[in-house]
């Protein structure tokens, strides 16, 4: 997760022959977070992004590959346990417990503002922080807004079922909360990747030229 991008991607982490041991580097592109691999001094590794899993930049030798999107699921904490009664989740530090409850990022997804440089910014007058959901049908990558579900269905938060590439895709979903379950209802291989993400970070991310040191920022500047 990248909260600057409300940005949610699951990857593998066999890259090549290796398995990564992925790390947030405190680093920034466009807004979204950059990870590395922690069995190397930072400045050894590749720099990869949170939201597409493409490298940055390739400082050393070893694993310089991309990382292989998987499909994630956002989902309320009722839906999931619905789904998967048996899970269970980590308790909260007790002394830490108080922190749990704080959200510094209420005021950033209570407005359009961003906090660090973007380039380039999409056109026209959408919102910047739009939520999207991201499907990846036979390599092709299509975003849904989540507002327009939500004005198919005429309610913020329901069921609605869309076709991409001719895959059938059932998308349960709520706009206040940001959530968004993917389900294909016939050929499940084809669906290869599900992500999350605001528009501003999506269009950034395809429309970005990589491989440069120049647009990386210490999310601590």
């Amino acid at each position: 997760y990248s909260p600057l991008c409300d940005s949610v991607a699951v990857f593998s982490r066999a890259v090549g022959d290796e398995v990564v041991d992925l790390g947030v580097s405190g680093y920034l592109y466009n807004s979204n977070t950059l990870l590395y691999d922690r069995r190397r001094q930072p400045r050894e590794s590749p720099l990869w992004t949170q939201l597409d899993g493409e490298i940055v930049t390739e400082p050393g030798s070893g694993v310089a590959s991309p990382l292989p999107l998987r499909v994630a699921a956002l989902a309320t904490w009722a839906q999931w346990r619905e789904r998967h009664p048996g899970t269970r989740v980590l308790k909260p530090e007790p002394d830490l417990k108080r922190l749990y409850k704080r959200d510094p990022y209420h005021s950033y997804f209570g407005s359009d503002l961003l906090r660090f440089p973007v380039d380039p910014l999409p056109p026209g007058n959408h919102a910047l922080k739009e939520r999207l959901v991201v499907v990846a049908v036979d390599g092709v990558n299509v975003d849904l807004s989540l507002s327009k579900l939500a004005a198919q269905v005429g309610e913020n938060s329901g069921t609605t079922q869309v076709d991409v590439l001719g895959l059938p895709l059932k998308i349960d979903f709520d706009i206040d909360l940001g959530v968004a379950a993917v389900t294909p209802l016939e050929m499940p291989e084809r669906l290869q990747s599900v992500r999350y993400a605001f528009w501003f970070a999506w269009y950034a991310m395809n429309h970005s030229q990589k491989g440069t040191i120049p647009g990386i920022i210490s999310a601590a500047n």
